[in-house]
């Protein structure tokens, strides 16, 4: 029926084919908000709009599509329409935080495992703020540990290099003195 409505306006907003309202979001963010499908397809053939548009605040319809928890909207703006998965609000929002929001582990692990986003501490708090014991929260803290481990190991491996570099740098040096002139 939306479609319908949009449709039968579209003849009067030939001199703005994508308004915007005060917050400059289009028609294509709250269809995706609202995880409409149709609709959002709809507005990407028919006007000259892209999920990446922004409105005011950097927020894009993908953010609005996490929003939802639509991983069919997801997977269609990154994969097919190769949206930017690395795109952040204003504040600082990822696509990540805004399907914490969501609950939907699909889509958080998603994000993760295929367009390899690394949740922050706000990801993890919006998760708990919705469901302190849900399974996106456990997946959230069980991939930052992960990466705080990993991260702890890159670190030691760069000390025990650069202490190897150094006494091998120490033992030519060395031997370079033993060498009669």
């Amino acid at each position: 029926k939306s479609i319908e409505i949009y449709q039968y306006l579209e003849p009067n907003i030939v001199s703005n084919p994508v308004p915007k309202d005060k917050s400059g979001r289009t028609p294509l963010h709250y269809a995706s908000c609202s995880d409409n499908i149709r609709m959002v397809r709809y507005l990407i053939e028919t006007f000259p709009c892209t999920p990446d548009d922004p409105d005011n605040n950097e927020y894009t319809s993908v953010h609005g599509a996490c929003e939802a928890g639509s991983m069919e909207l997801v997977q269609y703006f990154l994969t097919d329409l190769k949206c930017n998965a690395l795109a952040e609000t204003d504040d600082c929002k990822t696509m990540l935080y805004f399907a914490s929001i969501s609950s939907n582990l699909e889509l958080v692990r998603f994000l993760v495992d295929v367009f390899s986003l690394k949740p922050r501490p706000h990801d993890i708090e919006i998760a708990q703020s919705v469901n302190p014991d849900s399974s996106v929260v456990k997946y959230l803290q069980k991939v930052n540990t992960g990466m705080i481990f990993d991260m702890m190991e890159e670190e030691k491996k760069f000390k025990e290099t650069y202490h190897q570099k150094l006494e091998q740098q120490q033992q030519t040096n060395t031997q370079r003195q033993d060498i009669p002139s």
